[in-house]
């Protein structure tokens, strides 16, 4: 489609070839300035994003962000759109193209239509050849106002900005609060009738069509009030979704510093505590609030049945809310301390979950007992302290507000007595249930104090994990076809907190296809390397280029999927051995699935199982032994076919009959990519084109086996470290030196 005019005939089946519904749904984001990547939303996909219907389609615009809307449109509902393009069109074969504006060539209206795969420009068609392969199926998209390209940052005002987006469903729930707090002043209203006129005047009529109209208000009541509960449950759940998966989404875009830096059970107990935070918003406050709105019509009801009244009502109800405020700062600073013990105990929990076969190994039971003791006595201190503190309000409020009630009935009788035009029996019952239903607002701000708090040190915990600085991207980054040549120029790097660099002015360069080996001591920047490489820390200094390309240029997602890592300690899924070694190309045939697992070794041991590749794996491979899993991961990183693979330790926790197959087999790997392998073991590098030789941070030599054993004393010594049986001077020791000498 990348040429033509309006005569020529829209092929279908070409379209069929070359449009799809993730590419035109990236390429309208785009330009409504929502940068999205159809690579990536295919890779999100369990599916890889195949048999893409319209509603799957609506759901992933949705969740990218945009406002979507699916419509049957006609030509002249084209004609019409204006500033509604550009506007995906699903063609009669299922696939999709895209509608960039209206217009006429040479006399003659057309739509402007692109291939989203097609880098060529749109094409002009005419209504007949468009109604020839559309149906009329369309999709609207807008960029949704005020939330793209704003990231607030996670707290109070965040979280009742999404109360506010089920705004139609609060504004019910408002309007049915209003209607009960008009019909709470009927139980009130009927005792001062039934007390001033139907006892007085003996009227039975009036007392029947009291009972009548009673029981209609209490029909109306129940049915609200139920409907009422059932709006709050449905907006809750929405809310407590969308506050879900907006955490996780900002978890997904830490930086690994981050996990680098915090355990993994204590990010997600603050996780976990958004569930306080939104139980106290959709729950206490915003039912404290809603009793609160009664006020409007309780508290002109009360100036209406008695003025004085009122007036004393409103002053003891004024030193409640002093009290409630004197007491604020209080409950906070002791509610700080209860967070810090919780802190301290949570922290030990999981140090010792992490670690109880040291634990064990040690017989360390008897002082981790008695620590945990210790945190469990301060924790409880602090809880039995606030809650001492949280009582004294309580206790205070508690007289005040049956001072409401039992002064207004004594005042009001005196009124009564004194002056008996003032009020009048039924008048005084209706002023004092209404006055006591009108305080009970104030009354639950007491209550909702430490609540309040909670929610308080619930909000900072959760906005220390979603506020922390996100992974940097570069939005619409390079993809460049990678071939794999690799050059360091003067790359430094620093870990926050670190008082010596992790790399030192590294220079080096990895030509395409080659395979290098990388060594040192511990600590020697070698892990730093390649997580440079893969994008996971930022350059601080130097430069660092894939095939002539700033890696700072290129899209993160796009290089990370192009690159294949294993390390040391490959982390599985709960799943079958089938669903982790496709996790990152679901799409791959059975015949690359298994190609990948016979190059990684894995093969030999899959086949033996009765299942073969469907035998479930438990959470973390631990039904698996370290060799397994380790082959399992090399499976899964070939299977994806990457232009660089990094091995950073990979062989370390195999067998020494896996680790002769992944030798034997490196040169298949090797074939076609840039190889990059990290290892103690240097007899696991002898073959290696190039070995890089580094110690603290710093490049030391680089060069084939021979020649850096005969030059680099750092290599040297590590050599013959770990071959002890290889002596300086050994006859093999001879023969190396004699040909690194011929060579030279």
């Amino acid at each position: 489609m990348s040429g033509g005019n309006a005569g020529e005939p829209l092929d279908a089946a070409s379209a069929a070839s070359g449009a799809g519904g993730l590419e035109a749904l990236a390429l309208v984001a785009t330009r409504l300035g929502v940068p999205l990547s159809a690579d990536r939303l295919r890779r999100d996909r369990p599916d890889g994003g195949h048999d893409l219907g319209p509603d799957r389609l609506l759901r992933i615009a949705v969740d990218a962000g945009l406002r979507a809307r699916s419509v049957r449109l006609s030509w002249s509902h084209l004609a019409d759109l204006g500033r509604a393009f550009p506007v995906m069109l699903r063609l009669r074969d299922g696939t999709w193209l895209v509608a960039e504006g209206f217009c006429e060539v040479a006399g003659v209206p057309v739509v402007m239509l692109r291939d989203p795969r097609d880098a060529g420009e749109a094409r002009p068609i005419d209504e007949i050849r468009l109604s020839a392969a559309w149906t009329g199926e369309a999709m609207l998209l807008r960029r949704r106002a005020g939330e793209l390209g704003e990231d607030h940052p996670f707290g109070f005002g965040w979280m009742i900005r999404q109360v506010m987006r089920e705004r139609r469903l609060v504004r019910d729930v408002g309007l049915a609060a209003l209607v009960l707090s008009v019909l709470a002043l009927v139980p009130p209203l009927l005792y001062m009738v039934v007390v001033d006129r139907v006892l007085v005047h003996q009227r039975l009529p009036t007392l029947l069509v009291l009972v009548g109209f009673v029981a209609a208000a209490l029909a109306f009541e129940t049915i609200l009030g139920f409907l009422r509960r059932t709006v709050i449950a449905v907006a809750t759940a929405k809310i407590d979704a969308r506050i879900g998966l907006h955490l996780f989404d900002r978890l997904l875009r830490l930086p690994m510093d981050f996990f680098d830096h915090n355990p993994t059970g204590l990010v997600a107990h603050k996780l976990g505590e958004a569930r306080r935070i939104r139980m106290f918003l959709t729950g206490q406050l915003f039912n404290g609030l809603l009793d609160g709105f009664t006020l409007m019509v309780l508290v002109p009801a009360l100036f209406l049945l008695q003025p004085v009244l009122a007036s004393y009502v409103l002053v003891i109800g004024a030193a409640m809310a002093v009290v409630i405020a004197a007491y604020l700062g209080p409950i906070r600073r002791a509610y700080a301390r209860v967070l810090e013990a919780e802190h301290r105990k949570s922290s030990m929990l999981i140090e010792t979950i992490q670690g109880m076969r040291t634990i064990k190994s040690l017989s360390l039971e008897g002082r981790r007992r008695n620590e945990w003791d210790l945190r469990v006595a301060e924790s409880v201190r602090a809880a039995t302290d606030l809650q001492f503190l949280a009582n004294q309000p309580q206790t205070i409020l508690a007289p005040l507000e049956r001072a409401i009630y039992s002064g207004s009935l004594c005042i009001g009788a005196w009124l009564a007595i004194t002056q008996t035009s003032v009020v009048n029996a039924g008048t005084l019952v209706a002023f004092t249930m209404i006055a006591t239903r009108a305080t009970q607002p104030i009354a639950q701000l007491a209550g909702m104090m430490q609540q309040f708090q909670e929610a308080r040190g619930a909000l900072a915990e959760v906005a220390s994990v979603a506020n922390a600085p996100p992974e940097p991207r570069r939005d619409n980054g390079v993809k460049p076809d990678i071939g794999g040549t690799i050059s360091f120029d003067g790359v430094s790097y620093t870990y926050p907190g670190a008082a010596t660099p992790a790399l030192d002015g590294i220079d080096f360069t990895i030509r395409a296809g080659s395979v290098v080996g990388m060594m040192g001591r511990s600590g020697s920047g070698k892990t730093t390397v390649t997580r440079l490489l893969q994008g996971l820390a930022r350059i601080q200094q130097g430069l660092i280029k894939i095939d002539g390309v700033d890696i700072r240029e290129i899209d993160v997602d796009h290089l990370r999927s192009r690159m294949g890592v294993v390390l040391q300690d490959s982390f599985l899924f709960k799943g079958t051995i089938r669903d982790n070694i496709l996790v990152a190309r679901p799409d791959a045939s059975p015949a690359e699935m298994i190609a990948a697992a016979r190059l990684a070794g894995a093969a030999q041991f899959i086949e033996r199982l009765p299942r073969r590749y469907e035998p479930a794996i438990e959470e973390g491979g631990s039904n698996l032994s370290g060799g397994q899993r380790q082959r399992l991961a090399i499976a899964r990183a070939l299977v994806t076919d990457p232009a660089l693979l990094v091995f950073d330790e990979a062989t370390s926790a195999l067998d020494p009959d896996s680790e002769a197959i992944i030798h034997e087999n490196l040169r298949l790997i090797a074939a076609g990519r840039t190889v990059i392998m990290i290892s103690h073991r240097l007899t696991s590098l002898t073959d290696c084109d190039q070995i890089l030789v580094l110690d603290r941070g710093r490049m030391v030599d680089a060069g084939r086996h021979d020649d850096l054993l005969a030059r680099c004393e750092t290599y040297r010594h590590l050599w013959f470290r770990q071959n002890r049986h290889l002596t300086p001077g050994s006859a093999h020791d001879d023969r190396v030196a004699l040909a690194a000498v011929a060579r030279g």
